[in-house]
C-alpha cells in the first residue's frame, strides 16, 4: 500500500485535470447500398452525421457462473460470457425537409420490404440480414484533434425502432428524431489484448466449415453444426467411429 504525498499541480493537469468532454464525437452511419439507392438525392455526411447531437457510447457486462459448494462459507463467481447491450440509440435533429425521418423510415420499410397500400390483402416479407446490415461508428475525440481518437465499431448494425416525436402548440422546440439501432456486439481501440487466444478459430460466416487450429496441435475441423460428431483430427481420430448415430 503507497503512503500519501504531495503532487505537483502540473502533474494533475496532465492525468486527472485533464479531462475527456462530451461534445466531441462523430457518428457514421454507412448505409447499405441497397438503403441509399433508394435515396438518391440524400447526403449520408451532411444529412445525418452531422445532425446527430446525441449518441451514447456502448456498454457491456460479463455473464458469471455462481459457484457455492467448492469452498466453505465462500461463494465464488466465474465469468463465461460476454454481454453486449442490444441497442444503441441516436437522436437528431430533424431539418424541414424531415431528411432524417424519411431515411429511416424508408431503411425500416426496407428491411420488412413493404410497400405503401392501403388494400386489406396488404403483406410483406421480410428481406434478408445481409441485404439491411450495416456498420456504424463513433468517433470519440477532443478539441486538440491532434489527440489519439477512440472509435468504436457496430457490427451487424440497422435500426430497430424509432421513438415517438411529441409535437405541440406549446413553445415551439426544434423537432428531434431518436433511432435505436440493433447490433451483434462492437469492436473498440479502447480494447488492448497483448495476448492472443490459444485456439485460433477459422472459418466462414455460414457457420458450415469451422477450424480451430494451434500452435503444435491438431487441427479440429467441423463441416456441419453437429459439432463434434462430423468433426475430425487431422491426426485420423474419427468422431464418428466413437460417437453412437443419431436415430
Amino acid at each position: 500500500m503507497r503512503t500519501p504525498k504531495p503532487t505537483a499541480v502540473a502533474k494533475l493537469k496532465n492525468s486527472i485535470l485533464n479531462a475527456a468532454l462530451t461534445t466531441h464525437y462523430e457518428c457514421w452511419f454507412s448505409p447499405p447500398p441497397s438503403i441509399t439507392n433508394l435515396i438518391p438525392n440524400s447526403n449520408v455526411d451532411e444529412d445525418y452525421t452531422l445532425s446527430c447531437v446525441e449518441a451514447a457510447l456502448p456498454g457491456t457486462s460479463l455473464a458469471t457462473l455462481e459457484l457455492q459448494n467448492d469452498h466453505t462459507g465462500i461463494t465464488e463467481r466465474h465469468a463465461y460470457r460476454r454481454q453486449y447491450d442490444t441497442t444503441s440509440s441516436f437522436t437528431f435533429l430533424v431539418d424541414r425537409n424531415y431528411k432524417q425521418i424519411q431515411f429511416f423510415e424508408t431503411w425500416i420499410g426496407y428491411i420488412v420490404n413493404e410497400r405503401n397500400l392501403n388494400s386489406e390483402a396488404y403483406f410483406y416479407r421480410v428481406n434478408f440480414p445481409r441485404q439491411y446490415q450495416t456498420t456504424i461508428y463513433i468517433n470519440k475525440f477532443e478539441r486538440d484533434i491532434k489527440q489519439p481518437s477512440l472509435v468504436y465499431a457496430f457490427l451487424n448494425a440497422y435500426p430497430i425502432s424509432i421513438d415517438s416525436m411529441p409535437v405541440s402548440y406549446d413553445g415551439a422546440q426544434a423537432l428531434r428524431c431518436t433511432v435505436n439501432f440493433n447490433f451483434s456486439r462492437y469492436l473498440t481501440g479502447a480494447s488492448q489484448i497483448a495476448k492472443q487466444t490459444q485456439y485460433q478459430v477459422l472459418g466462414g460466416s455460414d457457420s458450415s466449415t469451422w477450424v480451430a487450429s494451434g500452435s503444435g496441435k491438431a487441427d479440429v475441423v467441423a463441416t456441419t453444426n453437429r459439432g463434434a460428431q462430423a468433426a475430425q483430427f487431422v491426426s485420423g481420430i474419427d468422431f464418428n467411429q466413437i460417437l453412437e448415430p443419431d436415430n
